[in-house]
């Protein structure tokens, strides 16, 4: 039974049969010019090569030793010499066994002689594995063995197929499911998974997290079972499927190696990619395509977001959508376009004809609006590309209402929206995601550290839905808990070695230890805590509970949320956080970073690395850096005033 096999009947019937053909061709060829030769049964041991993991039936055993006992062995083993001096069974487990029975029940001797043909160690797998798929008992988790024993043996994907008989993306499938925890491997080996689970399961790569998985879809799943549905939520609940207008608009190759999580069991070689990071993609294609028009078009500026322009709301304060003025045309075009269209109207159903006759017609027009649009226009509007419906959109001769002669037409009730510049607005969207990642991992520990604060702000929460908000709920009480902190810990630079990241971790560890057992279905195990492990716990959720990561819209990068919170921590990012080369200068312009010198006083080093090549002024930067307290204005909350006192408050001429 192939592990990755459909279940259609068709399906699986032919792909077992072409691995049997080629399966039993390669033992053929392992064997072929390998001589019969007699060894006692005594000196006969179960291979630890032998792809065979689950146990006999005991029925099946007898039967077969009845058999034997009868007629003889009808076909010899395959063996190979073991360090001991015995000969391990490689082919031929059952039938060795068969025959320890007779002989302890006396119907054989000890000496008893046994067919074999012996094959050195690298056949012995290939071997078992061959005739072992021919099987129909065979385990799907005696396939994983096998396979992963092959790998570890040095052989390439490419050299497992030839022996076996696999296409190489069965044989990559087989090794995705060798990488499953043991533990994981165990279950489907008692039958308590599916191969389903298991393709689930291989979603995630790291071990540790797939037995966490595993559990927290037990626990959600009826009577202790585990649902897939379940189990590819868990993994993918901050991802989205690359099978998307999105992701078929920026294209795999504008994604990294690790960036995407391949799904080797889905028909289509489908996978998940990070919401956030596919949004950043698309909006940096956006951008590119939003210069590109107003190069090539000649327009006055241009706009990338992910969202197009409306008549209404923050954006009819900002912008004015004009009509598009009506398409130009020479007398030529103007002939052309009409007999087009008499043609396209004779079709009566759709075809490739007339598709292509569409595309024709909408060039035409699109090229006589472009004409319609004045230089004398273009200089005074400028084009939005944003991704709307499931595709780019292109609004173009919009004009901003600041400084424009629109702004003074607009009616006396509609205000002029103004919006001062933020440091922000100048970093890109990529590193604004990772750092503002960065940072709120930094607060998390800052306020796990600080429990009195977290539980204040947990409090604060729960007063908000009782005091604010008044509803009914089907249960006493509901709160919720968004824990981002494995997409956090993906954006930030620093990653697992953040020292952010440990603290949290080291802190989940310690507390998950002291948690009593069974705790996870019954609530009144909570009940027995003391007072300091349940505040540690609140403080640990609400600090996971903190997201801080901004976006941006309308052009505008979105105000940190952590601001205040920062402020009354006492938090400074420079207490987790120390500017790199990689993780952070490199991804600056090369005057970002020396305007990053200058706001750090450091005059000298600016006017040195404004005679450097990038990469170069981007490590020099660091060691600068290395030694101060220096953090971007746009990653720091603003400085407070000075509270005012009462001596303050008083008129100085009257205090005098």
């Amino acid at each position: 039974m192939s592990v990755t096999e459909s279940k259609a009947k068709s399906t699986r019937k032919a792909s077992a049969t072409r691995a049997d053909k080629a399966g039993a061709v390669a033992l053929k060829a392992a064997l072929e010019a390998v001589q019969i030769e007699y060894l006692p049964l005594s000196a006969l041991v179960r291979s630890p090569l032998n792809v065979r993991t689950i146990p006999y039936a005991a029925d099946s055993i007898r039967e077969l030793a009845d058999s034997i006992a009868a007629v003889g062995l009808l076909q010899n083993l395959v063996v190979h010499a073991l360090d001991d001096g015995h000969f391990g069974v490689a082919a031929g487990g059952r039938r060795l066994t068969a025959m320890l029975h007779l002989a302890d029940i006396g119907t054989f001797s000890p000496d008893q002689p046994v067919a074999v043909k012996r094959v050195p160690d690298d056949l012995a797998v290939v071997a078992s594995m061959t005739e072992n798929g021919q099987r129909r008992d065979m385990h799907p988790a005696e396939q994983i063995v096998g396979f992963r024993t092959l790998a570890a043996e040095g052989k390439t994907p490419a050299q497992i197929g030839d022996l076996l008989g696999y296409g190489p993306r069965h044989v990559q499938r087989m090794l995705k499911l060798a990488d499953l925890a043991p533990v994981i491997l165990e279950a489907l080996a008692s039958d308590e998974l599916t191969t389903e689970h298991c393709h689930a399961l291989a979603l995630e790569s790291d071990p540790a997290r797939q037995v966490q998985v595993l559990e927290a879809a037990r626990q959600k799943g009826w009577n202790n079972k585990p649902e897939v549905r379940d189990i590819r939520s868990l993994i993918t609940e901050s991802e989205v499927t690359t099978d998307c207008a999105k992701f078929r608009f920026v294209g795999e190759a504008a994604f990294r190696d690790g960036e995407i999580r391949r799904d080797l069991f889905s028909a289509d070689d489908g996978g998940f990619v990070d919401a956030v990071l596919l949004d950043t993609r698309v909006l940096e294609k956006l951008t590119q395509a939003a210069e590109d028009l107003k190069t090539t078009e000649g327009w006055s500026w241009c706009l990338a977001r992910m969202e197009s322009v409306r008549y209404h709301g923050e954006d009819a304060q900002v912008y004015v959508l004009q009509d598009e003025p009506n398409p130009v045309y020479s007398e030529e075009e103007e002939e052309r376009l009409a007999s087009l269209q008499d043609q396209y109207e004779a079709f009566e159903s759709e075809c490739d004809e007339s598709a292509a006759l569409e595309l024709e017609i909408a060039a035409m027009e699109s090229a006589g609006t472009d004409r319609a649009w004045t230089q004398e226009m273009k200089d005074a509007t400028g084009v939005v590309v944003s991704w709307s419906y499931g595709a780019m959109t292109v609004q173009r001769g919009v004009l901003l209402r600041d400084n424009s002669e629109e702004a003074e037409k607009t009616p006396s009730q509609v205000h002029t929206y103004t919006r001062q510049p933020d440091p922000a607005d100048a970093v890109s969207l990529p590193l604004v995601t990772k750092m503002s990642s960065e940072r709120t991992l930094a607060v998390q520990a800052a306020l796990m550290q600080q429990p009195q604060k977290a539980v204040a702000m947990l409090v604060w929460s729960l007063c908000q839905k009782v005091f604010v908000v008044c509803s009914t709920q089907s249960h006493p009480l509901q709160i919720s808990l968004t824990c981002s902190h494995y997409s956090l810990c993906d954006n930030a630079p620093s990653g697992k070695t953040g020292v952010a990241w440990r603290a949290l971790m080291a802190e989940k560890n310690r507390l998950e230890a002291l948690l009593p057992e069974g705790w996870q279905k019954d609530f009144t195990t909570f009940f027995t805590l003391d007072g300091a492990v349940l505040t540690s716990l609140m403080a640990l959720c609400t600090a996971f509970s903190v997201n801080g990561v901004q976006t941006r819209e309308h052009g505008f990068t979105s105000r940190s949320p952590l601001n205040d919170l920062e402020t009354e921590l006492n938090f400074h990012l420079r207490d987790w956080w120390q500017p790199q080369t990689v993780t952070f200068f490199g991804q600056l312009s090369k005057a970002q970073i020396v305007d990053a010198l200058m706001d750090a006083g450091l005059t000298g080093a600016a006017r040195n690395a404004e005679k450097m090549k990038k990469g170069d002024a981007a490590e020099y930067a660091e060691s600068q850096m290395s030694g101060n307290r220096w953090v971007p204005t746009w990653l720091s909350a603003p400085i407070a005033a000075p509270a005012q006192t009462d001596t303050d408050s008083h008129n100085p001429a009257e205090a005098a």
